[in-house]
């Protein structure tokens, strides 16, 4: 009964964070994805290095808020489909070296036949920071959401969680409940 009572006093406090940050679904549709975020994400470049993966170009969307960095990366690997796993495996241990692992899981995002399966890491990391990061392939791309709670910044905050939790990759559905109103938030179902 307890746990009860404080699930529901969670949900309560993170419903009105989440409706007093302002959270709005952005939609990229150049790069077959949306996601929420308390702020605007702006578009720039970088590059992911890997020993089987050598240097690829990527595109990122970022923003910051409230000491948490936001961030999507997208690693266009469509001219190497063969080696997607290998490179999509070697990308998470490449990840999970930046600091102390506390969390590795399997996600699954969005419902049913249309449904993504990758890893979710949570790490403490070597500059301070508490990451969270989704790392999940589709259709040749590697996209990699991630939120950084910055050393000064609200680790308790469930911000980083719904940012990586809510990338989705099947557009023509963009409009459904959960986007349509972004207080109707809830973790993807894991079954």
């Amino acid at each position: 009964m307890r746990r009860i009572g404080l699930g529901l006093a969670a949900a309560l406090v993170f419903a009105s964070s989440a409706h007093a940050a302002g959270w709005s679904v952005y939609t990229f549709a150049d790069q077959s994805f949306s996601i929420e975020s308390p702020a605007p994400l702006t578009k720039g470049t970088s590059t992911y290095k890997g020993a089987i993966a050598g240097v690829i170009p990527t595109i990122t969307y970022t923003a910051q808020l409230d000491n948490i960095r936001y961030k999507v990366s997208v690693i266009d690997i469509s001219n190497r489909i063969p080696e997607s796993v290998n490179l999509f495996e070697e990308m998470e241990f490449l990840t999970s070296l930046g600091g102390k692992v506390i969390g590795n899981d399997s996600v699954g995002i969005e419902p049913g036949k249309n449904r993504h399966y990758g890893r979710e890491l949570v790490i403490n990391t070597k500059d301070g920071n508490f990451l969270r990061i989704t790392l999940v392939y589709n259709k040749g791309k590697i996209y990699a959401s991630e939120a950084a709670v910055l050393p000064n910044g609200d680790k308790d905050s469930l911000a980083p969680e719904r940012f990586v939790g809510s990338i989705l990759f099947d557009l023509e559905d963009a409009k459904r409940e959960r986007d349509a109103n972004p207080d109707n938030f809830s973790l993807p179902d894991p079954k």
